[in-house]
C-alpha cells in the first residue's frame, strides 16, 4: 500500500501524523484515512471536484442506528453499530471505502455530547464533515412526515434527510478546543449545582412553613432560609430540637460567626422564642428532623462544590489569553468569563457579529416559535447560556459603569409602554456590549476604559449640538 506521506499536496503536519498512524493503526484505518486525506487535499483547477454522501446516527447507550443516503437523498443502507469507539471506527471507515475517493461522508448527529460524543469524536478524527441537527426541529420533521413514534433508524435517516435538504434546525458542527471543552464542562456543572442548592433551600423553606413558619414571614428578622447561620443553627440542634432550652449566649456565638455584631442578642432571643412555639407531635418532629438534616447536608455540600469550582473556573479564566481581556470589562467575573469562552469564542472564530449575536440571542428577534404561546420562547439556534450570562453582566455593569448605565437608561426611555422596558432595555444593551466583546474575541484590541469614556462624550456634545 503506497504510505499517506508520498500523496502529492499533503501537508507535512497530516504526513507526520499519518506516520504514527500506519504504525498503531489496522489496516481499514489506514485506508480510510488516507482516503480522506486524498479526498480532502485533492484539487482540479483549484477547485474541490468531490460530491457528498450524507450518513445519519440516531444514537443510544449501548447502540448506534445508522442510515446512509444514496445520492439522490433516499433511503440508502442501515447500520447498526455498538457504542465503541473501534467499532466505530471501522464503521465510518467501511463507508468512506464504499462511497469512494470521489465523495465526501457527511455525518449528521443530535448531539456532540452524551450519546453522540464517540461518533462525533471519531467522524472528526477521520475527516469527516460532522453536522449537527436540532433534536426538536428533528421531531417536528417526524411529524412532518407522519411517523407516529420515535424510531430509531427512521430518526437517523430523517436526520440525514435534514441535511441533505438544508432545513432550518441544521448547522455545522462547532469546532472547539480541548481548554474550551473543559471550561464549558466546569461551567455547565457550576450552573447545575447553583440550580441545585436553589431547589434545596426552597425546600428548605417548605419545611420551616410547617415547622415554624414565623422564620420564612418577610418582617423576620433573624437568618434566612439557607444563609449561613441557618445552616450552623441546624447543625448544632438538627430539627431544633433542644434548641428552646439552650443558652441565649450559645444562640450569640453562632450568630457573631456570621457578623450578627450588636444585633447577635436580639436575634437570638427571637430564635429561641420561636423554637418554644413550635407545637409538633413527637413522630412526626423526628421525621421533620431528619428531613432538615438531609436538606441542610446537600446545601452544604452544593456550597462547597460551588466554591471549588470557582477557583478552577477563575484559574483557568486568569490563564487563558481571551479571558484576561474579558475581565477587564465592567460586569464580567469568572463564571461569566468562562461560559463566554467556551460558548461564543468558538462560533466567534466562524461567524461574522450579527451571526454571532443571532446565537447568543441579542438581537431583537421574535422569540416565538410556530403557534407558541409562550412569549418568552426563545429562537432556533440561540445558546441560553450565552444570552444568559450577557444579559446577567448587564445587569451588573449599569452599577460600575456609568456608560452603560446612560446606555441603559435611554433605551429605558424608548421603550416607555413596552410591557417589560427593563427587560428590553438590558437586552439592547447586551446587543451593544456584544460588539466590544466580539472584537476582544477575534482581535488583538484590548479593552480601554479611556476611549470608551471620550467617544460617549463626543457622542453627548453631537447630541447637544443638533438639538441647538
Amino acid at each position: 500500500m503506497p504510505a499517506l506521506v508520498a500523496m502529492p499536496g499533503s501537508p507535512p503536519v497530516l504526513a507526520s501524523h499519518a506516520r504514527r498512524l500506519i504504525r498503531t493503526s489496522p489496516r481499514w484505518l489506514i485506508e480510510a484515512r488516507r482516503h480522506a486525506a486524498w479526498t480532502l487535499y485533492r484539487e482540479e483547477d483549484g477547485q474541490m471536484s468531490r460530491s457528498q454522501r450524507i450518513v445519519g446516527f440516531d444514537c443510544g447507550e449501548d447502540t448506534h442506528s445508522a442510515v446512509l443516503l444514496d445520492t439522490a437523498g433516499k433511503f440508502g443502507k442501515k447500520f447498526e453499530v455498538t457504542n465503541e469507539r473501534g467499532q466505530i471506527q471501522e464503521l465510518l471507515a467501511e463507508l468512506m471505502l464504499v462511497i469512494g475517493p470521489e465523495a465526501e461522508l457527511v455525518v449528521a448527529v443530535e448531539s456532540k455530547r452524551s450519546h453522540g460524543r464517540v461518533v462525533s469524536d471519531v467522524a472528526v478524527e477521520l475527516g469527516c464533515d460532522l453536522r449537527q441537527v436540532n433534536t426538536v426541529a428533528l421531531n417536528h420533521f417526524r411529524d412532518l412526515e407522519g411517523q407516529p413514534r420515535k424510531d430509531d433508524d427512521w430518526d437517523a435517516y430523517l436526520a440525514a434527510r435534514m441535511v441533505f435538504l438544508e432545513m432550518g434546525g441544521t448547522r455545522k458542527a462547532i469546532v472547539t478546543t480541548e481548554e474550551e471543552r473543559t471550561l464549558s464542562r466546569l461551567t455547565r456543572t457550576h450552573s447545575r449545582l447553583v440550580e441545585d442548592r436553589k431547589r434545596n433551600v426552597a425546600r428548605l423553606r417548605a419545611v420551616l412553613l410547617e415547622l415554624a413558619p414565623e422564620m420564612v414571614h418577610s418582617s423576620w428578622k433573624g437568618p434566612k432560609p439557607g444563609s449561613k447561620a441557618m445552616l450552623y443553627l441546624l447543625e448544632r440542634w438538627p430539627g431544633f430540637e433542644g434548641l428552646e432550652k439552650a443558652q441565649l449566649r450559645s444562640i450569640e456565638r453562632i450568630l457573631r460567626q456570621c457578623r450578627y455584631g450588636s444585633r447577635a442578642a436580639d436575634v437570638a432571643e427571637l430564635i429561641r422564642k420561636v423554637a418554644r412555639g413550635i407545637s409538633v407531635a413527637e413522630e412526626e418532629r423526628c421525621a421533620i428532623t431528619f428531613e432538615l438534616d438531609l436538606l441542610v447536608q446537600q446545601i452544604r455540600f452544593c456550597n462547597e462544590s460551588v466554591d471549588r469550582l470557582y477557583t478552577k473556573i477563575a484559574h483557568r479564566v486568569e490563564r487563558d489569553p481571551v479571558g484576561e481581556k474579558l475581565l477587564e470589562m465592567h460586569g464580567f467575573g469568572p463564571i461569566i468569563t468562562g461560559v463566554l469562552i467556551s460558548e461564543l469564542v468558538p462560533v466567534a472564530r466562524t461567524s461574522t457579529e450579527p451571526k454571532c449575536a443571532t446565537y447568543a440571542g441579542v438581537t431583537p428577534l421574535s422569540r416565538k416559535s410556530g403557534k407558541s404561546l409562550d412569549n418568552d420562547k426563545l429562537t432556533q439556534g440561540v445558546n441560553q447560556r450565552v444570552l444568559h450570562a450577557l444579559y446577567t453582566s448587564s445587569v451588573v455593569a449599569i452599577k460600575n459603569s456609568a456608560i452603560d448605565r446612560a446606555y441603559y437608561e435611554k433605551k429605558l426611555r424608548d421603550y416607555a409602554g413596552h410591557p417589560k422596558p427593563h427587560v428590553a432595555a438590558f437586552i439592547a444593551l447586551s446587543r451593544q456590549r456584544h460588539k466590544l466583546v466580539y472584537k476582544l474575541m477575534t482581535t488583538d484590541a484590548r479593552y480601554d476604559k479611556e476611549i470608551l469614556i471620550a467617544a460617549h462624550l463626543a457622542r453627548i456634545e453631537q447630541d447637544r449640538a443638533a438639538a441647538a
